[in-house]
């Protein structure tokens, strides 16, 4: 297969363990709620609402913006079990949202350092919150 000529625009949850990844990564796709559109790939989900991403419109000086990623494993708790957040750039936001425009989707994976985890979990999602919480 050749490289995707519209590659959508990424969300990885990078840790510095690679045990500490593969669990969060296993974790997440026990809880999300897509569905499998590829028998042949069943890391890959789409249509998950239980895993949120939210980005702030305005930046924090000197940090950038806050990008958040929750969950909620039951959507009757007020509590998330699953929570990071991290501050991305105005040029790293300026990519993820050209690529984001183009494809209308994105990808969340986890990852340990510089490597994907598209094995373990590759959450195709449509939605993205630009007001923040």
């Amino acid at each position: 297969m050749g490289a995707d000529p519209n590659p959508p625009a990424l969300v990885a949850i990078s840790y510095p363990s690679p045990d500490r990844a593969q669990g969060v990564a296993e974790y997440l796709m026990s809880i999300q709620d897509g569905t499998t559109p590829f028998k042949s790939s069943p890391n890959v989900c789409a249509g998950d609402t239980v895993i949120k991403v939210y980005i702030s419109p305005t930046p924090v000086p000197s940090k950038g913006h806050l990008c958040q990623v929750m969950a909620k494993a039951d959507p009757r708790h007020l509590t998330y079990c699953f929570y990071v957040a991290s501050y991305v750039s105005e040029e790293q936001l300026s990519v993820f949202y050209s690529f984001f425009d183009l494809a209308n989707h994105y990808v969340l994976t986890v990852a340990h350092g510089d490597k994907l985890l598209l094995d373990t979990i590759n959450l195709i999602k449509y939605t993205i919150n630009r007001r923040g919480v």
